[in-house]
């Protein structure tokens, strides 16, 4: 099992205890140490929480998040998003810019993208991704 950067859509499904996920996730833990997520999967699940001012999420979020790891933007990374939204340019396949930037975090660390959105990152050439919330 090739090491996974978890996009927002299935950390929330873990958060709310969805079965596949949660088995899912058990299984990459018993390879892996920890969860990785990227910055924007981080800002995004927390404004959510925020947005609800629903403190005991934030907590349980918060909580969750110690023992994981956040993958931040470098320079490295911004300019590898340029180059993914160049080419969706040019094809005329654009996506949101934080999936850009979670999908050039991935390619630059060497990780598959494990996502329910994968419609989107599938535009995105050399890519891995990989969804937990399917039932095989």
């Amino acid at each position: 099992m090739r090491k996974a950067l978890i996009d927002t859509n299935i950390i929330s499904a873990f958060m709310r205890g969805e079965e596949s996920v949660v088995e899912k996730v058990k299984a990459y833990l018993n390879i892996h140490d920890t969860l990785t997520i990227s910055v924007i999967t981080y800002y995004e699940i927390m404004r959510g929480i925020k947005a609800l001012s629903n403190f005991k999420k934030i907590k349980a979020f918060n909580e969750f998040m110690s023992d994981c790891n956040i993958e931040e933007i470098d320079s490295l990374i911004a300019e590898k998003a340029a180059d993914i939204y160049d080419e969706l340019r040019i094809a005329g396949k654009l996506v949101e810019d934080a999936d850009i930037l979670i999908a050039a975090t991935a390619m630059i660390n060497e990780m598959v993208v494990v996502t329910d959105n994968t419609k989107h990152f599938e535009r995105i050439k050399g890519l891995k991704c990989e969804n937990w919330l399917e039932i095989n």
